[in-house]
């Protein structure tokens, strides 16, 4: 495949180059990155004359053998960032102005059709403070090895061990924290298998909390002192026949040496059952539901907790822009009474900390909220999109919480539930397969609840983040 390089622009506020690709042969070949890089497959490329692909396939396929089925592929992202905020935290006059990155690098060695290593490093920065998952010198992000094989009842199935990232469902109990500057992982040990109709996975292990130097990220799996979340448990995806959409049916338990929510401290030792179903019922309207019980307990209190959510989005394909009308709601149970031996309030274990907005101040425990938003899509690579959010606490006993699980205000004397609103506007652009653009701007309203128990200013904050991927 051969390559043309065009030089079309100049960043020059960021003072980074970019380029535009025109491709000449090889037409299937794109460059539409996974968001989890150990995801991608290269297989495509075996036996391929070198000469025919391009310096960055080569990155891709690296053959280690003469029959071309071990290999190994290089890639990485160089994300950087600049973070402006106004009263951040509510708190006033705490203007906070500073640049921050991302730097991944990893590798993937494939062996056969059956056996893999992947190991990624990350370095994040950042230039105001050494703040949780945001800073970190270098470590070792992940690395696992995996066996991969196909069946007779099975389509395929593959079991991997060692350190990963793992999302779930619509992200909303287990995600990536995307946001940040370092993205979450596990050590743990995973099942997964699937066929035309059904997947299944089993996993356990334990969330890799980040540290500030190098290589200090250590695997405590196995230390029953540590304060790492654990998590394990089982999700099923099913088709029903005769059904319209996919269904989910999960168990997750989780467990924390130390959990504080409203009036109870202690160890904390949480099960959730939940049931999600997703698809379209037609071309333009897709739909997400999902609803969660949570049971088990915290300190000597009983954990009696629940979460509903549902999406909803309609399309206009055939219209200017494509427009989409969406409406997220969503209602996070919270603690009904202080005192009472139990303990109502949702944990939302390892959301993604951008899960309400990159400004970060709330999580949905004890917290209902309502979400319309606005996409469109000017050109083929611009996305517009524009959301409004209002907040309120589900219950006046309990307080407000922070990503994430730390119980950030407590109720005192505030009896108002009236948390605030969000305006969201995110500009994203895609220069082509290997650079990208986002524009984030959010503007955070402080409700009555806000101003009885403390700081309740007004928090703006601007991002402007490029990132490039190969």
């Amino acid at each position: 495949m051969n390559i043309k390089i065009n030089k079309c622009a100049i960043l020059s506020l960021l003072g980074i180059s970019f380029y535009s690709y025109s491709e000449d042969k090889h037409p299937n070949v794109q460059y539409d990155f996974n968001l989890f890089r150990a995801e991608e497959s290269y297989n495509k490329f075996i036996n391929s004359d070198l000469d025919d692909l391009s310096f960055w396939e080569r990155m891709k396929y690296i053959p280690l053998n003469s029959e071309g089925d071990m290999y190994v592929t290089l890639g990485g992202e160089v994300r950087p960032r600049g973070e402006f905020y106004i009263n951040r935290f509510s708190k006033e006059s705490n203007d906070v102005n500073f640049y921050s990155h991302r730097i991944a690098l990893h590798t993937n060695i494939q062996i056969g059709t059956s056996f893999r290593g992947f190991m990624e490093f990350y370095h994040g920065y950042t230039s105001h403070d050494t703040e949780f998952a945001e800073y970190d010198e270098l470590d070792w992000h992940q690395g696992f090895i995996e066996y991969k094989a196909s069946g007779e009842i099975v389509d395929d199935w593959y079991i991997r061990a060692g350190r990963q990232e793992m999302s779930l469902g619509s992200a909303r109990l287990v995600g990536f924290r995307e946001g940040p500057n370092i993205r979450r992982s596990f050590d743990m040990l995973r099942m997964h298998m699937k066929s035309a109709d059904f997947r299944l996975q089993a996993f356990y292990g334990r969330e890799v909390i980040p540290e500030f130097g190098v290589f200090d990220n250590k695997s405590n799996i196995f230390d029953k002192e540590e304060n790492n979340p654990k998590l394990w448990g089982a999700v099923s995806e099913f088709v029903v026949p005769g059904d319209f959409g996919k269904n989910e049916l999960y168990y997750l338990g989780f467990h924390v040496n130390h959990a504080r929510f409203n009036d109870v401290t202690g160890e904390e030792k949480r099960h959730s059952l939940g049931l999600r179903r997703a698809g379209s019922l037609s071309e333009a309207f897709s739909y997400n539901t999902e609803f969660t019980y949570q049971f088990g307990d915290i300190g000597d209190s009983k954990i009696q907790a629940f979460n509903f959510e549902t999406d909803w989005n309609y399309t206009f394909h055939h219209s200017i822009w494509k427009p989409n009308l969406g409406l997220k709601l969503e209602w996070s149970s919270g603690d009904d009474k202080q005192g009472d031996g139990e303990i109502n309030t949702f944990n939302p274990m390892f959301v993604n900390p951008a899960y309400y907005s990159v400004i970060k101040i709330i999580t949905p425990a004890n917290m209902a909220s309502l979400h319309p938003s606005l996409t469109v899509y000017p050109t083929e690579n611009l996305k517009l999109y524009l959301e409004w959010a209002w907040f309120q606490r589900v219950s006046e006993e309990d307080g407000l919480y922070r990503v994430t699980r730390f119980l950030s205000r407590e109720p005192g004397e505030g009896n108002s539930k009236y948390i605030g609103q969000q305006l969201g506007f995110k500009l994203t652009y895609k220069f082509n397969s290997f650079w990208s653009f986002d524009f984030d701007i959010s503007y955070f309203k402080a409700g009555r609840f806000l101003e009885q128990t403390g700081d309740a200013e007004d928090i703006v904050y601007i991002s402007p983040t490029l990132r490039f991927r190969f």
